[in-house]
């Protein structure tokens, strides 16, 4: 039941993660029409430009960002659905919008690259320098986003576009 109200809570932290200028005590989650049975609180505050998420095997929520450059880990201490702390794991990222989790290890999708922050959850305070995994995709920023996840066997999957519709891309 834990682990089905957090993913729950997950699935509405993109609505509750909102820009810092619209952060505050006065969001209108009120007016947020919900089905029976389901209910929305703020989980977060802080993180700006929230676009994607990863759980970690300790229940720390990793959040990606575009614009912002920025990658947060959240963590709710006392398991009342609140994160407590808001550590920032990266500054200055090219768009390090998909995040995943795996064996301890956070991977973290740029605009150019991907890369892994070892054993991240016992080092969230000072986070440790990341490895690059991969560093060779285009450059073009045009369908560049990326996305992570890694599939049943372990094999991490990240989308790979060219720079326009009708672009090919040979790598």
């Amino acid at each position: 039941m834990r682990r089905f109200l957090l993913i729950l809570a997950m699935l509405a932290l993109p609505v509750t993660l909102v820009p810092a200028s619209a952060q505050g005590t006065n969001l209108p989650l009120d007016q947020i029409t919900l089905p029976d049975g389901f209910e929305i609180s703020l989980y977060a505050s802080g993180v700006a430009g929230a676009r994607s998420l990863a759980l970690g095997d300790n229940g720390t929520v990793f959040v990606g960002t575009r614009q912002a450059g920025n990658v947060y880990a959240l963590v709710d201490g006392d398991g009342d659905g609140t994160a407590e702390q808001v550590y920032t794991i990266a500054r200055g990222l090219d768009n390090p919008n998909g995040v995943a989790f795996r064996d301890g290890a956070l991977y973290v999708a740029t605009i150019g690259s991907i890369l892994r922050y070892d054993d991240i959850e016992a080092n969230l305070e000072t986070p440790p320098q990341p490895v690059v995994v991969y560093d060779d995709f285009p450059p073009e920023r045009h369908h560049a986003w990326k996305y992570l996840r890694f599939g049943p066997a372990g094999q991490l999957y990240v989308p790979a576009a060219g720079p326009g519709d009708l672009s090919s891309y040979t790598h």
